[in-house]
């Protein structure tokens, strides 16, 4: 029998090193042990970005599903959180995906890939949605050519990497789930890869000029060395995109304001960022919202965030046989509440944006946007 490794960062200064036999337990078990294992573990863990001692900040998180519970740890050095255990399950985005159209912050990503092919401009349609593709658009319009090598990693259900394509971009999109890829497939064109990254960077060595990835490090139980792989696939002179949730748009005493464990594993900062350009020898820069902000609302610059939109106890969204608790239907607002969603929109939204959101750090989002570039 093959022997399978989980590999569990920052504890002590080492790698701890997990040993089950593959074919004696199904990956579920695997998690359960994990979990068990760790209780007996030493409290005291190391930051898995910078290594510098990290402190407990909360016990007993419950988590996306019901019965799992975490410990919340917080690194003063680099300012990043983290969930403990700091373990992927992959179980749980089967049953996110098996239910997308319905999960409370997904079910939009359902709506966009059904949506972008009825779009004049795909891209620009994305980009005014939300700041992650406004970054995405304005960096490819600004700074990378048309005759670029692109990849996106974790192009999901494609609809990124199709918009991209489409505004004559030389781009495919790679992914783990051959489901997600075949369907990709399918419904945008054949230039999306399934495959895992860590494999597909022995073949492709060097070969890109950008590589694009989008709210998926904070899933990744080893950010930094994820870093490393994407870095081994491109060239000298090329650079690495780079979007997550943005710890340093809150304030100190916000604990976990990000997905609950383990579907986000880590609540990244810019210092987390700083941290890995630092250790990786990389020039790093962060991507202006300004010109967003201006325009779109951001509900945590909202002068009265905490008091009406903070979501002080997040609870899980699927219980314990995977089923989704509180359904978002995927449907568009229509009759009176569409009307009044245009109307908000037309008239509100500027007098909201102008009068009832700070103007500090106008720059930042609760999206980060970082750009990262090897020296040379």
């Amino acid at each position: 029998m093959n022997p399978e490794l989980i590999l569990i960062p920052g504890l002590n200064n080492h790698r701890i090193s997990l040993l089950f036999q593959s074919h004696d337990f199904c990956y579920q078990q695997k998690f359960e042990i994990v979990q068990k294992r760790i209780k007996f573990m030493p409290e005291e863990i190391n930051c898995i970005i910078c290594n510098h001692p990290a402190n407990i900040k909360l016990e007993n998180l419950e988590g996306y599903q019901e019965g799992e519970t975490f410990t919340i740890y917080h690194c003063s050095s680099c300012n990043t959180s983290f969930a403990w255990p700091h373990v992927i399950n992959e179980n749980i985005y089967d049953k996110i995906y098996s239910h997308a159209d319905i999960i409370p912050g997904y079910s939009r990503y359902t709506l966009y890939a059904n949506e972008i092919t009825s779009q004049k401009n795909p891209l620009d349609y994305l980009a005014n949605k939300e700041a992650v593709y406004f970054s995405i658009k304005e960096i490819l319009e600004k700074d990378v050519g048309k005759e670029a090598r692109i990849l996106e990693v974790g192009a999901g259900l494609g609809y990124l990497t199709y918009a991209i394509r489409k505004e004559g971009f030389n781009i495919v999109g790679l992914d783990i789930s051959s489901d997600a890829v075949e369907q990709a497939k399918i419904k945008f064109g054949d230039y999306f890869i399934c495959g895992d990254i860590y494999e597909f960077r022995n073949d492709n060595e060097g070969r890109f000029d950008v590589i694009i990835l989008t709210e998926v490090i904070e899933h990744i139980s080893d950010p930094a060395g994820f870093c490393d792989a994407l870095l081994k696939l491109i060239k000298n002179d090329g650079q690495l995109i780079i979007t997550t949730p943005n710890k340093s748009s809150f304030s100190s005493e916000e604990i976990w304001e990000t997905e609950l464990p383990p579907v986000h594993l880590t609540w990244l900062s810019e210092t987390s960022f700083k941290s890995i350009a630092k250790q990786k020898n990389l020039s790093l820069s962060f991507f202006n919202f300004s010109d967003f902000n201006k325009t779109h609302i951001d509900v945590t610059r909202f002068i009265f965030y905490n008091q009406f939109y903070k979501i002080k106890n997040r609870a899980p969204v699927l219980d314990r046989n995977g089923k989704v608790i509180i359904p978002a239907p995927l449907r568009k607002a229509k009759g009176t509440k569409g009307k009044l969603k245009i109307a908000f929109k037309k008239y509100f939204k500027p007098f909201f944006i102008q009068f009832l959101t700070h103007k500090k750090n106008i720059n930042r989002n609760n999206v980060l946007c970082v750009i990262l570039k090897k020296n040379r």
